[in-house]
């Protein structure tokens, strides 16, 4: 196919997803109402963390906790059970959001508000079909961390990892002494693991099978018997074999470790949590001790003390980033930078490992049920109207699956020993591929050109499918990060080096290979079960399946597995690349340790989010142990402690200022969540004509905004003409802010549903999907609102209502029923907006 060709393929695949995105985000807001109306237990709002006002921050604490992560949540829980010592967690992002906790929406995060969305480095051997051949590696920027954004999987790695670590000088963790500490974060609630000595019960983790299921994840379980496999715990005494995943959820929703250890202690007097804060160094002493931190919040800027410890808790690469930022690291890279090298340490940045994987490796089958019900995962059947009613009434249905890996396997290939139980390939069995979602989450999760998916999705979407993803478990590649400057807001520099060392891409063939054999099985063949016949465009030249496809296909289709560990490697030697030591304390600098998964000698086999969760559990233990040697502990001043106080008039008591939060605004929270998602239409266009090159000056033009409302200042709409084919004009509100989001323009059937149609996207009205809000029409119009059942909303959604609006809303919904010519009953909904009816087609 000619280059011509396939630009113009791919230009009409992303000008469908595009048009895809504005209703995908219509299903969010509406999910979202869904939750705040019927699910109190998801909102939790009495238990939330709340943010500490920047004024009443203590000048002084016994300990400061930079990154309010998987390892940084814990760490704030167990120091604070301490209540003589004041504790401090800063941290980047804001509280996990409400719509985080449903795990069919673990993709869409990705990208989201809430991410870092940190870009690796271009590189000319691997992700090539990405963007700029750069990986995506998303980061949690949220209290909670990866842990609110990852894929919830529940997996401890191989005993042997953990004794390698102690064989390497790194005294205390063996498996016998870190397996305590998995069990002391524990709280599994498997059927039958309840009193099995390698679980427990009573710990803040809940840990959980999906609460739902495919039907074909069953089937390639099967196959794995079928292929000499055991369905086994892989968390249990055995990790080889097959087993349904095992994940960090509570009563079937994400339990991140912002809910299942900050929320708990989110109460206490001695633990204030600052969000929104960014940490611009660690203060370091002539003595080379660290006494301070330096951060922002909302443009103020701070230093606080610690009279005890300040931890970096703020992952694989940030901890880095702020030692190198704080003078500690290689000194040749500081005077690079202009910082002043206060300790040199080499190893700062460097042994950087990850979890790699093969993406694209899809199979189609035949779906063997004739009534239309799925046999896999589908995007349009789970966002629709009966899926959003069963989450939130009925607390049941797709949503609560979690599509990437409802299953999966540890397997050897033969360049490991077959007797032992140490396999280097896990595989991540998804009900799902790229092609069930319509290219609206996925490809942009994981930054895959237009092309790329164009050729491999185009002609099967929606056809039933399902993934089974191969990964290294114990790359020999080894990255490292730079800076890029002085500033504390740039991203670094990510190398992460994937097949750098070729023996990595000769057992990630093997492990396609597996793959090849696991599909042959009968439970499998039965489906007629086969290779996505479309290739990458980078990969044509090559024979389907052969050695040469699959490492073409592994360096064109990358996927990072989000398992960046190993900046600040833990060892007993400097010399040797450690940055801290056995106890995790910072070579050459008192009163500073590192305490996330940076400290990791070599990445563990399997999922990190529960080996880090264990390193913050089993440090907290450290600390404690360390500080109760202490005689005269050192405190801070009293005269500092001042936060919470306040005096109403002269000779009043002090009395305690209360943190409350404002009821919630829907549209205002779910659109700052997907800014990606509330663009406007007319400029995704514009900006995706030239395959995401910027669109030429003369593209489009700009009019004046014609008037303000007076209410909130918000600016008139603003219209463009794209320079397209069919010119058209589209008017929308920036972000969803304006104080009416469902103007009737953008249900009109003359503009962006037509548009769709002129596309052939009728996959948008399919009957009981939720994108079908484009079709939505005005009916008529009323002088008034009609009398109707209950309100859509709050009376009081905080600013997003003037006072009068406050006392009488203006949005309301009702269902009423119609009979068909055929006789049979019809349920219709209605939607009222400023004495508009609006119907919605379902």
């Amino acid at each position: 196919m000619s280059t011509q060709a396939t630009t113009l393929r791919g230009l009409m695949s992303n000008t469908r997803i595009m048009f895809g995105l504005l209703p995908g985000l219509g299903a969010m807001i509406v999910l979202r109402m869904a939750i705040h109306l019927y699910r109190p237990d998801i909102e939790d709002a009495d238990n939330r963390v709340r943010d500490h006002p920047f004024e009443q921050l203590y000048n002084c604490y016994d300990f400061i906790i930079v990154g309010g992560g998987s390892a940084g949540s814990v760490l704030a829980n167990r120091l604070s059970e301490n209540p003589n010592w004041k504790v401090l967690l800063l941290e980047a992002g804001q509280d996990e959001n409400v719509l985080s906790e449903v795990p069919v929406l673990f993709p869409v995060l990705q990208t989201s508000s809430i991410d870092w969305q940190f870009l690796t480095e271009s590189s000319d051997e691997y992700c090539l079909s990405m963007v700029d051949r750069k990986c995506k590696w998303p980061r949690g920027k949220v209290l909670g961390g990866s842990s609110v954004l990852n894929a919830m999987l529940y997996i401890r790695g191989n005993k042997r990892d953990y004794d390698n670590w102690e064989s390497m000088g790194n005294v205390g963790w063996g498996y016998n002494e870190v397996l305590k500490y998995f069990l002391k974060s524990e709280d599994i609630r498997i059927p039958g693991y309840e009193d099995n000595p390698y679980h427990a019960t009573g710990g803040p983790l809940t840990v959980e099978y999906f609460a739902y299921e495919q039907p074909i994840t069953r089937k390639i379980l099967e196959a794995g018997e079928q292929l000499g496999y055991q369905i086994r715990d892989v968390n249990g005494e055995f990790q080889t074999g097959f087993t349904r995943s095992q994940a960090t959820v509570r009563d079937g929703l994400r339990c991140s470790t912002a809910k299942g250890y900050l929320r708990p202690a989110a109460k206490r007097d001695n633990l204030h949590v600052s969000v929104h804060s960014i940490v611009h160094k660690v203060l370091i002493d002539e003595n080379k001790v660290a006494y301070g931190v330096k951060f922002a919040k909302h443009g103020q800027e701070k230093i606080i003390k610690a009279s005890k410890e300040v931890i970096l808790s703020a992952g694989a690469l940030q901890s880095p980033q702020l030692l190198i930022l704080s003078g500690i690291g290689d000194a040749e890279h500081l005077k690079e930078l202009g910082i002043y090298p206060i300790v040199n340490l080499p190893g700062v940045g460097k042994n950087l490992q990850d979890h790699v994987a093969m993406g694209g490796h899809s199979f189609l089958f035949d779906n063997p049920y004739d009534n239309g019900t799925d046999y896999c995962f589908n995007l349009n059947t789970v966002m629709s109207i009966g899926s959003v009613v069963d989450f939130s009434i009925n607390k049941k249905g797709p949503m609560y699956s979690m599509m990437e890996a409802e299953a999966m396997a540890f397997v050897k290939t033969k360049y490991e020993n077959s007797e032992d139980d140490y396999p280097d390939i896990q595989l991540f069995i998804a009900p799902t591929a790229d092609n069930m979602d319509g290219g609206l989450f996925g490809k942009r999760a994981n930054g895959l050109t237009n092309e790329a998916y164009a050729e491999l999705y185009e002609e099967i979407l929606y056809e039933s499918s399902f993934s089974v993803v191969p990964l290294l478990l114990r790359p020999r590649s080894r990255g490292y990060l730079k800076l890029r400057d002085t500033n504390p807001y740039s991203p670094p520099l990510i190398y992460p080096n994937y097949y750098s060392d070729p023996q990595d891409v000769r057992v990630m063939i093997e492990g396609a290979r597996i793959v090849q054999k696991l599909v042959e099985q009968p439970a499998l063949k039965a489906l007629n079960a086969r290779p996505n016949p479309h290739r990458n465009p980078g990969c044509a030249a090559h024979e389907l399946m052969s050695d040469e496809h699959l490492e073409c296909q592994a360096r064109h289709h990358t996927l990072t597995i989000y398992h960046p560990v190993g900046t600040c490697a833990m060892g007993p030697d400097p010399d040797s690349g450690a940055v801290v030591d056995p106890r995790l304390k910072v070579y050459g600098v008192k009163s500073l340790r590192v305490i996330d998964g940076s400290i990791m000698p070599n990445i563990v086999s399997g999922n990190t989010n529960a080996p880090i969760i264990m390193i913050a559990e089993k440090a907290s233990d450290m600390i404690k142990e360390d500080w109760a040697d202490v005689v005269s502990e050192q405190t801070c001043p009293e005269q500092s402690q001042i936060a919470y106080q306040s005096k109403s008039s002269e000779g009043e008591e002090p009395t305690k200022v209360e943190m409350t939060r404002g009821p919630p605004n829907l549209f205002n929270e779910t659109t700052s969540l997907f800014p990606h998602l509330s663009e406007p239409v007319s400029e995704k266009v514009t900006k995706f004509a030239g395959d995401n090159k910027p669109a030429a000056s003369n593209d489009y033009k700009q009019t004046e905004p014609q008037a303000k409302y007076p209410n909130n200042n918000v600016k008139e709409p603003s219209t463009y003409s794209i320079k397209q084919p069919n010119q058209y004009s589209v008017k929308r509100y920036p972000y969803f802010v304006s104080q009416n989001p469902f103007r009737q323009y953008l249900y009109n059937p003359q503009s962006i549903h037509n548009r769709v149609q002129d596309l052939g996207q009728n996959f948008f009205k399919r009957p009981g999907n939720l994108f079908s809000y484009l079709a939505s029409r005005k009916s008529r119009v009323y002088p008034k609102p009609r009398p109707v059942k209950k309100p859509l909303f709050s009376n009081t959604l905080g600013s997003y209502y003037d006072t009068n609006r406050a006392r009488d809303p203006t949005y309301y919904y009702e269902t009423t029923e119609e009979m068909t010519p055929k006789g049979q009953k019809k349920c219709k909904l209605w939607l009222y907006h400023d004495g508009v009816k609006y119907e919605v087609i379902l």
